[in-house]
Formats: structure tokens, sequence, C-alpha cells
């Protein structure tokens, strides 16, 4: 079958300001004991909204117009390992399983690779917006839905999100080379504290 491929579309402007992410006041401690406090700095695009979520991209990232009706949102991630991609999702307030059954189903599309650390789901709370996420490195199997990756990809890394507010629940799954979804870490979890609901 022929996929269609998603053309980039502009991007939306720059703010050429900084977001740092936050590192104190409301934010709950990360499951499993790691901590919620990030120092790098950021450059977000200008904050778009769509299904009902306001967040800002990552200024580097490439929006692409979603290729399907069921993607709120995609982008390309671009890193040295070569680009990854990220696609975003909505089922209507209270849809689309929970995040207890995401985390589980995202860990069932990664193959550890041997000897490596089981993964930790991480969450944080602010201004009455809970972002729950698992970052899992190894095999990436290919999708069975039509969502990247169509076939194996190892040495890569998925990072998947949930984000949990009044309308919600918004889903997350990035999925790109080792290299580059490290590279770009930084700038997801600052992308995630950028989330909030239309208001």
């Amino acid at each position: 079958m022929n996929t269609r491929t998603a053309r980039p579309r502009r991007r939306e402007a720059a703010l050429g300001l900084t977001f740092l992410l936050l590192a104190c006041g409301g934010d709950a401690p990360a499951e499993g004991g790691a901590a919620a406090q990030e120092t790098a700095a950021v450059e977000l695009a200008e904050p778009i909204s769509t299904s009902g979520l306001v967040i800002a991209l990552p200024a580097a990232w490439n929006r692409l117009e979603p290729r399907s009706r069921m993607r709120m949102l995609e982008a390309e991630i671009p890193g040295s390992g070569g680009p990854g991609e990220i696609s975003a999702y909505y089922f209507g307030p209270g849809g689309g399983g929970g995040p207890a059954a995401n985390i589980e189903r995202w860990k069932t599309q990664v193959v550890l690779d041997p000897g490596a650390p089981a993964p930790i789901t991480q969450s944080r709370e602010s201004d009455g917006v809970r972002r729950t996420w698992i970052e899992l490195e190894g095999t990436v199997k290919a999708s069975t839905i039509g969502s990247f990756p169509t076939t194996d990809l190892p040495d890569s890394a998925l990072y998947g999100a949930i984000i949990e507010a009044p309308g919600g629940p918004w889903y997350l799954r990035a999925v790109g080379p080792g290299a580059t979804m490290r590279e770009q870490r930084q700038a997801f979890l600052a992308m995630l504290d950028s989330a909030r609901p239309e208001r």
C-alpha cells in the first residue's frame, strides 16, 4: 500500500525567547525517584492550538501536515543520528485508554537492548496539567497500524507521553534514532511543559 508522504508546512514563527523548563513550584517529583528538575534552556516556536490543546513545538522541529485524521499534530525531529518523528493524538474527552494502558502498549513496541535498565515511568504536574512519559531505547518495532517506523529500527528510541487536563487526555509518541532522541530529550520535555488546555 502506498502511503502519502507528508510535506513540510512552514514552521510557526519562533518567539526568539528562551523557555526554561519548570524546575520548582508545583511540579511533582517523577515516579521512580527521577528528579523533575531540568536546567537546560530550549527555544520554542510560537504556541499552536489543536484539538483543545495549546502546545509549543521546539523551534528546530519541522511541523508537518498530519498524514492521518487520527493525528492532531506531526513534526520531524532533526538530529545527528538522522530524523525522527513525533505524532500527537486526541480521541475526545476521557478517550484513548488512559495513561497506564498506553505506557504498557508503548513498552511492547520496543525491544530493549540486552542488559538495559528497565524504563521508568515519570510524571510531573503544574497548573492542573499532569504530564506522564516514558523513554524507551533499543529496537523500535515496525508499526502495524501505519505509524512510524515502517521497518524495525535498531539503536533507536521511543518517547511516549500523556498530557492530562480538562478536556483531555492527549497522547504524544516520538520515535527516532537514539542519538537524535537523546539530543532532543530536553526539547521534548520543554514541549510537554508548554502544554495546557485551550481556555
